[in-house]
């Protein structure tokens, strides 16, 4: 069944892996996002050469940007959106709590936090269109209270603002549910996107690299839509892991 997708920050990593994925179905029509479109080479390319794939600018830390992004969707998708998936998202915070500036506590929550609030927002008249009105953001095992407590790896303001996206998730999944809603938190796996990789160059988790085994963001984006995206009747208001298992809140 043919189905449209909005996917934030799909440019690069994670989300440009689920741009190929979701747009390898013909039938399927993917709307990619990109902060700066014209530096957005990859996706570019890959838009020139299926016609199933739109691009459009979106900063998801301003308001303003996803009231515009939304308002030009919806002139390419005329009949509603399915899908939006909420993956733009920044790591910078690989220290302890006290070491991290206010700037970088700000920061991460008005990208990794806010930004899928403003996002659905923003999104939500499209999604009212269509039965489906699904939302999945991309989060991360960090933001989980029970495993960090197991696995204390300082990332303060970005392990906080997964933690916090997570309760809002389970909190969307309460409101709107009785409207059809269909709302999901995933882990996508330890990845080997640009942003895997910069997290790694902490000395800290240089230490703790030989816990980790990394996937690739074509392998973390398929198992997401088999595992997950196509399930989503089954795991709404759950913190999923791309390999179909249940993270502990």
């Amino acid at each position: 069944m043919s189905k449209s997708y909005f996917i934030s920050g799909g440019n690069r990593g994670i989300g440009f892996s689920l741009v190929k994925t979701l747009s390898s179905s013909s039938s399927n029509t993917v709307v990619a996002s990109a902060r700066n479109v014209a530096e957005a080479h990859e996706l570019k390319k890959w838009a020139e050469t299926h016609s199933n794939v739109k691009i459009v600018s979106l900063d998801t830390s301003r308001a303003e940007s996803n009231i515009a992004a939304a308002k030009e969707t919806a002139h390419l998708l005329p009949q509603g959106l399915d899908v939006l998936i909420a993956n733009a998202g920044i790591a910078k915070s690989a220290m302890p709590v006290l070491d991290c500036s206010d700037e970088l506590y700000y920061d991460h929550f008005t990208v990794n936090t806010v930004g899928p609030i403003r996002l659905l927002r923003a999104f939500k008249p499209l999604l009212d269109q269509k039965p489906t009105k699904q939302f999945a953001v991309i989060s991360s095992m960090a933001g989980s209270i029970d495993v960090i407590s197991r696995v204390p790896m300082p990332l303060s303001a970005y392990g906080m603002s997964k933690a916090a996206i997570n309760y809002l998730v389970k909190q969307l999944h309460l409101e709107l549910s009785s409207q059809g809603y269909k709302c999901v938190a995933i882990h996508p796996g330890a990845v080997s996107s640009d942003m895997g990789k910069e997290a790694m160059e902490s000395d800290f988790l240089k230490n703790l690299s030989g816990n980790f085994s990394f996937i690739t963001p074509e392998e973390s984006a398929s198992a997401i839509n088999e595992n997950i995206l196509k399930k989503m009747p089954e795991v709404a208001g759950k913190f999923m892991s791309y390999d179909s298992s249940e993270v502990a809140w």
